[in-house]
């Protein structure tokens, strides 16, 4: 028996996370991914796996960043992967680790990489430069780490 199904297309689902990104909304972005997906910060070297672990990643970084927004650059989708440049603006208003909140703006550029299969995110990757992070953020020098 043959099956016919059909799924969101890998550019679809990445703009949909950008928008739910761009919402703050973590639940309505993890649910793009597999049960079992994963997303990992390149910069980081941090995995996350499992929708709720992606979620808490997220509302995390929300409450860190209220104000955060992905500007997208560009996008290329393949029959199971999308990519796309972004920058990334926010203001970190809120302690994140050892980062103390002062008002200190981002603006980070990055490549995410989705690949999925069946019409979630099976792995997605996310790629940013630390040091620019890091010295926007005023902790170079105070041995502070995202």
């Amino acid at each position: 028996m043959e099956n016919n199904a059909s799924f969101e297309s890998p550019g679809s689902i990445f703009k949909r996370l950008h928008e739910a990104y761009n919402r703050h909304d973590h639940a309505e972005a993890a649910a793009l991914y597999a049960i079992d997906g994963e997303h990992e910060d390149i910069a980081l070297s941090h995995v996350a796996r499992g929708r709720d672990a992606v979620a808490a990643g997220l509302a995390h970084f929300f409450t860190a960043f209220p104000d955060a927004h992905w500007h997208a650059l560009d996008d290329l989708e393949t029959t199971d992967r999308a990519m796309g440049r972004y920058v990334l603006t926010a203001t970190l208003q809120r302690d994140m680790g050892n980062l103390k909140a002062a008002g200190q703006r981002l603006q980070l550029r990055g490549v995410h990489i989705l690949e999925t299969a069946q019409g979630l995110i099976q792995r997605s990757e996310d790629f940013w430069d630390s040091k620019t992070f890091h010295n926007q953020m005023n902790t170079m020098n105070t041995g502070a780490k995202a």
